[in-house]
């Protein structure tokens, strides 16, 4: 709607008719002017911003070219509806009502919003609302100016974006110092203004934001390490390289530092700034510090071991460190040692084992003891004790060598003690057996034999007394027999200077009564026997026959004794009803003959189950 006002200039006393016709040609200019006047502002208008006039309901009575550009919907589209049509749904219900709220007042509103055009794209408008009074001063209509501003909305987005992320990443950064215990720092050399991160104060223990110079700085180092520390820096203010170690003092107490700098200069001679870090080092130096004292006592316990100590590469088993133990055991100085493999201190007759071994998978298992040679060639018998390791990045052996040699030569004289002593207790006792066996023989017969005299030169008048005369005699004449069996028994076969299978052949006699089927087979040269151990090999022949007369219950019984260059091998077996060898392996009768298998240093296997028998093996060595 358009109001012209017009100023009447007409002259009084003129004709109401003469003065229409004397300003219908003004008018008529007048209002061609406004009227182009208004055009152009449309135009400008249409150029510039979005318009909408809705009704008091909000449905859209008149659109501009502009709006119909923007949202890509036709006039005929929008007429009729509300805004609702372009919403983006980016707004809250809220944000509408209270822009109704201000309008509705008669008020101005304006904001920026976000909406949406009909191919689905969104842009952003800044929004002006300005209700429309009639001339009564009612609101009869609402018009609409915008200006669109996605671009505008764009760049700010982005820029929210940007410092969202510089923020996030200032905090992602001063996360990751506080993690690493690792703060930054800023020198402005000229000015002497020390800027530090939020870390470096929080490692100094200092309030965040307290000003600092390099004097002050220079203040919290350890009193010890200040002058070096200085030196380093001025140092650094020529060569731009700084990187150092040092202490420093906090409230907590002293701590570890590490510091880098780069350094940056406007001319090849003129300082300009340093830029650099600071990392708590103070874990880092406590545990460096245990790992030295680790280190020191390890190298002691290794170097101080009584054990001989060897590291050895895993494929080519070369020596890759010894202990001192080792170079003293084995004559080698360590650089000496570190040429050699573990094939050079073995024997060249165990190389193929080892190689083997080493295939195989079994070296580390093989704890048996072996033979290794000295530098001067001299034999050691040692025990290993082999485990895998990793030794400075390599797969290596670790070898704990325990010499028995020496062990196993008092083990040896040990044993032939033992054997000596029970040579000399049997020796003992088939002496005392014998002198038993010769008082029975020689002095308890002739008393008896003394005693059949008397017997004998008795005058006998009655029957009765005759009988008791015979009846005595042939009691003394059996007790001498058995005294005869017994005293055989007791003396050593060399005492009836037989030999011992004739000893065996005579002892196996006294099975005649027993209904015994009894076997013999010997071939032996006697004097390669010594006489201690066929007194020896009697006795045992004795005990296994008095067990089978015991217990065995056997009707057939093999002895065989058979000997084969510098070896004897006695073997007694049976067809009786055996036994259980665990419950029976402590029984005296078998414990005797282990004890005289054992003085003679002979191999005992013993064959037997209940109902099957039983077999006696034993093997001596005879003296070469």
């Amino acid at each position: 709607m358009i109001i012209l006002v017009l100023k009447d200039k007409f002259h009084v006393g003129t004709s109401p008719q003469k003065k229409v016709n004397m300003y219908i040609p003004s008018l008529r200019k007048q209002y061609n002017e406004t009227l182009q006047t208004l055009q152009a502002y449309e135009t400008a208008v249409n150029e510039a911003a979005i318009v909408s006039i809705t009704d008091l309901a909000g449905k859209i009575i008149y659109v501009n070219t502009k709006f119909t550009e923007i949202s890509k919907y036709t006039a005929g589209e929008l007429i009729g509806k509300t805004h609702k049509i372009i919403n983006s749904g980016y707004h809250t219900d809220e944000f509408f009502r209270k822009m109704w709220q201000t309008i509705s007042k008669g008020k101005h509103w304006r904001g920026e919003i976000k909406n949406k055009a009909k191919d689905g794209s969104y842009y952003w408008v800044d929004t002006v609302i300005t209700p429309v009074l009639d001339h009564k001063g009612r609101i009869f209509q609402y018009l609409s100016v915008r200006n669109l501003i996605t671009i505008q909305k764009d760049h700010e987005d982005k820029l929210i974006r940007i410092q969202n992320e510089i923020v996030k990443r200032e905090q992602q950064l001063k996360d990751a110092q506080a993690v690493a215990k690792t703060g930054s720092w800023h020198l402005s050399i000229p000015g002497n203004i020390l800027e530090w991160s939020e870390e470096t104060y929080h490692i100094f223990e200092i309030a965040v934001g307290t000003p600092m110079t390099y004097e002050s700085f220079l203040e919290r180092v350890h009193p010890d390490d200040r002058k070096m520390v200085n030196k380093n820096w001025e140092k650094a203010l020529k060569n731009g390289k700084y990187e150092i170690d040092h202490r420093i003092i906090t409230q907590s107490g002293e701590k570890w530092v590490c510091e880098r700098a780069r350094f940056e200069f406007e001319k090849p001679a003129i300082l300009k700034t340093a830029l650099g870090t600071v990392q708590d080092i103070t874990e880092k130096k406590k545990i460096e510090d245990s790992l030295r004292e680790s280190e020191s006592l390890y190298k002691n316990l290794f170097n101080n071991s009584p054990f001989a100590i060897g590291i050895l590469e895993k494929t080519s088993l070369q020596f890759l460190e010894v202990n001192k133990t080792a170079t003293e055991l084995y004559g080698y100085s360590r650089e000496e040692f570190l040429k050699l493999t573990a094939y050079d201190i073995r024997e060249t007759g165990d190389h193929s084992k080892l190689r083997n071994q080493l295939s195989d998978g079994n070296y580390i298992n093989d704890k048996t003891i072996r033979t290794h040679k000295k530098k001067n060639g001299n034999i050691l018998k040692v025990e290993p004790s082999i485990t895998d390791i990793t030794y400075r990045g390599k797969r290596a052996y670790l070898i704990t060598i325990t010499d028995v040699t020496d062990k196993l030569k008092i083990q040896e004289e040990l044993n032939l003690a033992k054997e000596m002593k029970q040579k000399e207790i049997m020796e003992a006792q088939e002496k005392s057996r014998s002198d038993i066996g010769r008082e029975l023989h020689d002095n308890i017969n002739q008393l008896l034999a003394a005693s059949t005299l008397y017997f004998n030169s008795l005058h006998i008048t009655s029957d009765r007394d005759r009988l008791l005369k015979e009846k005595g005699i042939n009691i003394i004449a059996t007790a001498n027999e058995e005294i005869r069996k017994l005293s055989a028994s007791l003396v050593s076969p060399t005492l009836y200077n037989r030999s011992l299978k004739e000893s065996i052949e005579y002892f196996s006699k006294s099975f005649e009564l027993t209904n015994i089927n009894l076997e013999i087979d010997i071939n032996i040269t006697e004097d390669t026997i010594p006489e201690g151990l066929k007194v020896n090999i009697y006795r045992i022949i004795q005990e296994q026959f008095n067990n089978i007369i015991k217990y065995a219950e056997a009707t057939k019984v093999k002895i065989a004794l058979i000997q084969s260059g510098n070896s004897l091998t006695l073997e007694i077996s049976d067809n009786g009803k055996g036994f259980d060898l665990k419950e029976k392996s402590e029984g005296i009768g078998l414990t005797n003959i282990v004890y005289r298998t054992e003085a003679y240093n002979g191999n005992l296997n013993i064959e037997t189950s209940a109902g099957n028998g039983c077999k006696l093996t034993i093997q001596f060595e005879l003296p070469a």
